[in-house]
């Protein structure tokens, strides 16, 4: 009698895994979920250390605040916290990408998952595939991170007045007069860094910037107006050379006396400076949010074009950061060892390509914010090296096969 269930035959081969099929099936799932909770629980401990070094620093100031403007000081460290962790998050979500897809894979293959896995079909490749899915998901936070989260959180810091950039980055009046070379003529001023930015105390020595001193201005304040590089100034007086008019008893030509020509309640004067210059005034680009970098492009002085060329290339690239280093951190795992044999050396030797990673990256991107290399290569030069390098390693591991 004929068995209704058919036994498969001796000495077939296993059955080839679809890889379709297992990257958003059960295997793919498991994986992403793997790599998910691997990076999370880098970043957390990241998060932990950085936030131990910064209360150190600053724990002081946070009472302090709290104390002179009769806050909770509880509720304060919350809020300043959560500020904190926006930044922390978008300078180590990369590296914490690399380490805990390194991780996740070290451990799948110390728990044979993936000689298993390969056993049935599975291939470098298609790791790498399930990889480049996590991968997006996380550049779509590196990127909202990068270009709205970050700048958001670090204004807000300045606003609360507590921690490093309260400091660095202080609203209103500036101690010291700031100097501005605008073109032909050059500005002396104190500058208000505000919602509301201008300039006091100003000084505007147009022509001296070309060596043809004409004229000074001197004004009380300048304000900016809706119209395009127009300011108003309060409290005016214009100096300028009057020949003609030597004062007695000096011996310099009048060609070289500046004489009071007129006083001016207010003045509308073209000042080729952009109100948004001001309101960030000592902020590095990278920094800003996203409309102030923009209205900086069309800012023609006073202004670090390659800064801000670079901070939005690097923006742009910030979408495939993290899923590069991750790519690089999976296929570099399994070049430790085979099985269950790991090789500690072989392990240290891996990791510190992560860390070169990283260097490589942080060293572009101050070489195109000072200009050395264009805003595109310094943006992309670490994310093209990590890729070429996991290239090199899946091409190693399909070599051993």
């Amino acid at each position: 009698m004929k068995s209704d269930v058919e036994h498969p035959r001796m000495g077939t081969s296993p059955p080839r895994v679809n890889g379709v099929g297992v990257i958003f099936g059960i295997s793919g799932r498991r994986a992403l979920k793997l790599y998910t909770l691997s990076v999370a629980t880098v970043m957390a401990l990241f998060l932990v250390i950085a936030w131990s070094i910064d209360l150190a620093e600053n724990f002081d100031d946070v009472v302090e605040v709290a104390a002179r403007n009769e806050l909770n000081a509880s509720w304060l460290l919350a809020r300043y916290l959560v500020y904190r962790m926006a930044d922390i998050v978008t300078r180590l979500l990369p590296v914490a990408c690399f380490i805990g897809l390194f991780i996740a894979e070290m451990w799948r293959t110390i728990r044979l998952e993936s000689t298993i896995m390969a056993a049935s079909g599975w291939s470098p490749v298609q790791t790498l595939l399930v990889v480049t899915i996590f991968g997006v998901g996380v550049g779509a936070l590196q990127f909202s991170l990068e270009r709205d989260l970050r700048p958001a959180a670090i204004f807000a810091q300045v606003d609360l007045e507590t921690g490093s950039y309260a400091r660095r980055f202080k609203r209103g009046v500036s101690d010291e007069a700031r100097w501005f070379v605008v073109g032909r003529d050059i500005l002396r001023a104190h500058v208000k860094s505000d919602g509301e930015p201008e300039f006091r105390d100003l000084e505007l020595y147009r022509g001296a910037g070309k060596g043809d001193l004409q004229d000074v201005v001197v004004a009380e304040r300048a304000i900016p107006t809706d119209r395009y590089n127009i300011w108003q100034l309060r409290d005016a007086y214009l100096w300028a050379r009057l020949p003609g008019r030597p004062s007695a008893g000096d011996s310099r030509p009048a060609s070289d006396k500046f004489f009071l020509v007129s006083r001016y309640a207010t003045l509308e004067l073209e000042i080729d400076l952009l109100p948004v210059q001001l309101e960030y005034h000592g902020v590095p680009a990278f920094y800003l949010p996203e409309k102030a970098l923009r209205e900086l492009e069309y800012a023609r002085h006073a202004v670090k074009e390659s800064e801000v060329s670079s901070a939005r290339a690097r923006r742009t690239a910030s979408a495939v950061l993290p899923g590069s280093f991750a790519l690089l951190g999976a296929s570099l795992a399994p070049l430790a060892g085979s099985g269950r044999v790991r090789s500690v050396w072989k392990m240290l030797m891996l990791l510190l390509c992560g860390y070169a990673a990283l260097v490589t990256l942080k060293v572009f991107w101050a070489l195109g914010e000072l200009g050395a290399v264009s805003a595109p290569v310094s943006a992309w030069f670490a994310v093209v090296a990590a890729l070429a390098g996991t290239l090199a390693a899946t091409w190693w591991q399909a070599r051993l096969r």
